[in-house]
């Protein structure tokens, strides 16, 4: 098996978590709502900052020409084509110029993209590759899970027409052709991609659970105290 094959299998309870959550299947109904999408949409543009930057680490971190133009490439097509599509969302929303002025990004957010900075800073090209893959995969097999729903919301049909596209589908056949040579060439280091992959995951599923309770670091502390 790839360790593609093997990491897909090891995590599938994050996968199965993320595709089953609340806020998920509300797009995928038309159930949730706008206030929570909203929400999500700013976090998500706050990601996919970060995102681009992680993208340009691991390309000023790659060895190969292939490799270089691809995270390269990625990354001004995220800043360009992605946040646009933001920003478009964002008049559709409503969202204000106050709102982006005083944006701050949610506990899950933070620690997210915090965890992509450790493993692109203080790893290798494949180590950062482990630690963003696990993003576009997971939206392109959501896109597949919902690919027939019909949530009546423009917004949200959006959303899923973007994830369950065909060159969605081929651009992720690619990236786990990257990853599996990256195991490939590093054998040694398996256990640390699998740890970056894993960690991933688990964010991804609070990247949903964080929209869905409108989480803040004061409810956070607050969740936890009320139980002393």
């Amino acid at each position: 098996m790839s360790f593609c094959e093997i990491i897909r299998k090891e995590t599938d309870m994050y996968w199965v978590a993320s595709f089953h959550h609340p806020f998920v299947m509300g797009i995928a109904d038309g159930s949730l709502p706008m206030e929570k999408f909203k929400m999500y949409m700013l976090q998500d543009a706050y990601y996919l900052k970060h995102y681009t930057k992680v993208l340009a680490i691991a390309a000023s971190k790659a060895t190969y020409d292939e490799d270089i133009r691809y995270f390269i490439q990625t990354a001004q097509f995220i800043h360009e084509a992605e946040l646009d599509m933001h920003r478009t969302t964002f008049e559709q929303l409503g969202v204000s110029k106050e709102e982006i002025k005083v944006f701050e990004p949610a506990p899950a957010a933070y620690n997210y993209v915090s965890h992509m900075y450790n493993a692109a800073q203080n790893g290798d090209v494949a180590e950062a590759f482990a630690a963003m893959f696990p993003c576009p995969w997971l939206y392109q097999e959501i896109g597949q899970y919902y690919k027939h729903a019909e949530p009546g919301i423009a917004l949200y049909q959006q959303w899923l027409d973007l994830y369950s596209s065909d060159e969605m589908v081929h651009k992720i056949a690619n990236q786990k052709k990257m990853m599996n040579r990256f195991a490939e060439e590093q054998p040694e280091k398996t256990a640390v991609f699998k740890s970056h992959f894993k960690k991933s995951c688990f964010y991804e599923w609070q990247f949903w659970e964080m929209p869905w309770t409108l989480q803040n670091w004061e409810k956070e502390v607050l969740r936890y105290a009320n139980n002393y």
